[in-house]
């Protein structure tokens, strides 16, 4: 059930900054960004298991690639366009610092 989770906090996340990119260019970037990096260490925070942080990632990374492909009507949510490259970019970054950061321990 934890990995149904997992990966449904993935596609929620991974829609949600799909939308959110495009809307106000240099903040819905910026928060798109944020919600990805949140997304992806809430899945780790609630489960306590690298694992379901991967799968959460793995169904982020399918969502976007998906929204960035054309579609059966050519229509297509991530443009090749500034906003969408550093989008492209700067998400898979942020999930690589997300995955790669240990959670802290306190004493």
């Amino acid at each position: 059930m934890k990995i149904i989770k997992s990966i449904l906090i993935g596609l929620i996340v991974g829609f949600s900054a799909t939308l959110l990119h495009n809307v106000y260019p240099p903040l819905g970037l910026v928060a798109a960004l944020c919600l990805t990096y949140l997304g992806v260490k809430a899945s780790r925070d609630l489960y306590y298991a690298r694992r379901y942080q991967l799968m959460t990632t793995i169904s982020w990374l399918i969502v976007v690639i998906r929204a960035g492909t054309p579609g059966f009507s050519d229509e297509i949510l991530i443009y090749g366009n500034t906003n969408g490259n550093i989008f492209l970019i700067g998400g898979f970054l942020v999930l690589l610092i997300a995955n790669i950061s240990r959670k802290k321990v306190r004493n």
